[in-house]
C-alpha cells in the first residue's frame, strides 16, 4: 500500500504528469530534475511553465474530499504546496493536512492525520499521527534522500528513504527504511522516450500510465493491496487545457475485503496558471 500522505496527494499525479518546461535561464536538467523531484513530493510533474495548480477531487458516492494548491517557480521547483483530506465512510473517519514549503538545501513538510472509528457509538481513535518530512537536495539539485520523523499514537518513529536517478537525472528508485513497516520497502519507476513515467510500482502497489499520441494522460491503473484489502482503480481524464494538462477525470475505485466490495466513484478538477500566458491564467 502506498504510504497514506502519498495516497493523499496522489490527485496531482494525474494533474501533474509529464516533465515540466525548463525557462531559458535554468540549468539545462532542471526541468527533469525539478520533474523528479515533485514526483517525490507531490506523485507528479506537469507540461508547461506551471506557475499554481489547483486541485480538488470529491466523492459522488463516497464522502470524501480532497484539496490541493501548488505553487512553482519559473525553472519548476516546488515553492509551496497545501494539501487537505477529509473522508467518512461506514464506519470509518479520516482527516489530514499537509505543508510543504521550499527551504534551504531541499524542502520540509509538516503533516498531521487522524484516523477514527465509530464503536457502539462513541468515537474512538485507531491513529494518531504528526510528523516532519526533510528532503534533502544534492549537488545537481534533485532530491538524494529524506528523513520522515514522527509521532504515532505517542511513539516516535522514522522513516529514511535515498533515491536513485538513471544518467538523464529521471528517477528510478527509492528505498524507505524505518519504524513503520507499511512505509517501507522499493519503490521502481519507468519512463518512456518522451521522459513520461509509464509506470509506478513497489511490492504492494502498481500504478500504470496511458497516453495518446499527443502524449497527453489518457489513463491511470492503479492496483493495491493493505493489510485487509485489494484495491483496484481507473483514472480517466476527460479534459485537458491548452497546453496538454488533464483539466477534469473520473475515478472508479473497487476495494475488496474478504466479506465484500466497496465501489466508489470520484471526480477530480484541477486549475493551472502558467509564467508564460499571465493573461490565460485569469480566464
Amino acid at each position: 500500500m502506498k504510504s497514506f500522505l502519498i495516497s493523499a496527494v496522489s490527485l496531482l499525479a494525474a494533474a501533474l504528469s509529464s516533465p515540466l518546461f525548463a525557462a531559458s535561464n535554468c540549468g539545462p536538467q532542471s526541468g527533469v530534475i525539478a520533474s523528479s523531484n515533485n514526483w517525490i513530493m507531490l506523485g507528479g510533474s506537469a507540461k508547461g511553465a506551471v506557475r499554481q495548480v489547483i486541485a480538488g477531487e470529491f466523492g459522488k458516492d463516497v464522502n470524501s474530499q480532497k484539496r490541493v494548491l501548488g505553487q512553482f517557480d519559473p525553472c519548476g521547483d516546488l515553492m509551496v504546496a497545501d494539501v487537505s483530506y477529509d473522508k467518512n465512510e461506514r464506519n470509518v473517519i479520516l482527516s489530514m493536512e499537509q505543508h510543504i514549503a521550499r527551504v534551504q538545501g531541499g524542502w520540509v513538510a509538516e503533516y498531521a492525520y487522524l484516523v477514527k472509528v465509530l464503536k457502539e457509538g462513541k468515537e474512538v481513535v485507531v491513529d494518531n499521527r504528526q510528523g516532519t518530512i526533510n528532503w534533502q537536495m544534492g549537488k545537481n539539485g534533485n532530491i538524494v534522500s529524506s528523513s520522515d520523523k514522527f509521532i504515532s499514537m505517542g511513539q516516535n518513529g522514522f522513516t529514511d528513504t535515498t533515491y536513485r536517478y538513471d544518467a538523464q537525472y529521471r528517477l528510478e528508485k527509492s528505498v524507505a527504511r524505518g519504524t513503520d513497516e507499511m512505509t517501507n520497502g522499493e519503490n521502481h519507476y519507468r519512463w518512456n522516450p518522451q521522459g513520461l513515467v509509464v509506470s509506478a510500482s513497489s511490492s504492494r502497489s502498481k500504478d500504470t500510465y496511458t497516453y495518446d499520441q499527443q502524449f497527453r494522460e489518457l489513463r491511470l491503473n492503479g492496483t493495491a493491496s493493505t493489510p485487509v484489502s485489494t484495491i483496484r482503480s481507473v483514472d480517466e481524464c476527460q479534459l485537458w487545457d491548452e497546453v496538454g494538462n488533464c483539466t477534469l477525470s473520473y475515478l472508479h475505485e473497487t476495494e475488496i475485503f474478504d466479506k465484500g466490495t466497496i465501489e466508489r466513484h470520484l471526480s477530480s478538477a484541477y486549475k493551472y496558471q502558467y509564467w508564460d500566458n499571465p493573461a490565460a491564467s485569469e480566464e
